[in-house]
């Protein structure tokens, strides 16, 4: 009988080993380094794990950095993988006087010691990777643009209005915000996108500033990136959601004519946060195409 217990928990034992040695994809795997840099005028908060070439994620202009829940880990185990919050976003500060996220972006690049990195950015972030890539070419290596948007375009009045469904006005409460944006907006999210959609209501609830954003004090670089986009030499790939508005997938489709050599993906059962809807899919797609510029 003893013998027969043995043979058992020693067959358990082996099959925990395995299971061990083979999935190694806990978030405790990582060792997670995290802090404030000083920009001017402020600081900003950021968090970086892994090693390897570096990917630096840039979320877009509702959420923050934790839009890259699903990506920051996993990245990790391939990359030195660095998110961070914009100002007026997650922890970092929030402007009060007129300042560059370029300027920022650099001196976080600069601080934790980057020389090169693939930059990926989702929707306003994705225009501040392009932006960023025009003025410092040397110090990206590739591209990955999510639901991305350039200057120089311009955006149409159903944009604009978000196809007059209600949206709210700035000083509105932030509860009509959050349930807009979570609830009605029928682009952000796709409809088909539940678990998204309760996943970015509570990082709205804990982080209701995020919904004011840089607000007036972004200062970009002041000339159009489209006129530029031919100077982009970096191995670039674009993602969209299908559901995504149709302006998104006008301005892709510039910065796919712009940029040479760009691959686009259109992603199904998503909208513009197509990382944070479909992160399987992302995820294969997007290491797939980082092991090709490796």
């Amino acid at each position: 009988m003893k013998a027969n217990i043995l043979r058992i928990w020693s067959f358990v034992l082996a099959i925990i080993v395995i299971q061990v040695m083979v999935e190694p994809s806990s978030a405790e795997t990582f060792s997670v380094d995290s802090g404030f840099i000083e920009v001017n005028g402020g600081s900003i908060f950021y968090e970086a794990a892994g090693n390897g070439p570096a990917v630096i994620m840039i979320h877009d202009g509702i959420l923050h950095r934790e839009t890259w829940n699903a990506q920051f880990t996993l990245f990790a185990g391939s990359y030195r993988v660095i998110r961070w919050d914009r100002r007026g976003y997650g922890r970092s500060d929030s402007p009060n006087a007129p300042f560059s996220n370029l300027d920022d972006l650099l001196t976080l690049m600069d601080a934790l010691k980057v020389e090169r990195a693939t930059l990926m950015g989702c929707s306003s972030g994705g225009l501040l990777a392009i932006d960023f890539t025009l003025e410092h070419p040397e110090r990206v290596s590739s591209l990955i643009l999510v639901g991305p948007i350039i200057s120089g375009f311009g955006f149409s009045r159903h944009f604009n209005t978000r196809g007059d469904r209600g949206m709210p006005r700035a000083d509105a409460p932030v509860d009509e915000k959050i349930t807009y944006w979570v609830r009605k907006d029928p682009w952000i999210t796709a409809p088909e996108s539940q678990a998204a959609k309760d996943k970015m209501g509570k990082l709205l609830t804990a982080n209701p500033q995020n919904l004011g954003g840089s607000g007036r004090y972004a200062r970009g670089p002041g000339r159009s990136a489209m006129a530029l986009l031919s100077e982009i030499k970096a191995p670039t790939l674009i993602l969209a959601g299908e559901s995504d508005i149709p302006d998104v997938h006008a301005h892709i489709g510039v910065i796919q004519a712009g940029i040479a050599g760009s691959q686009r993906v259109v992603l199904p059962h998503s909208g513009h946060l197509a990382h944070f809807e479909v992160p399987e899919e992302f995820n294969r797609v997007v290491l797939d195409f980082l092991k090709t510029t490796e």
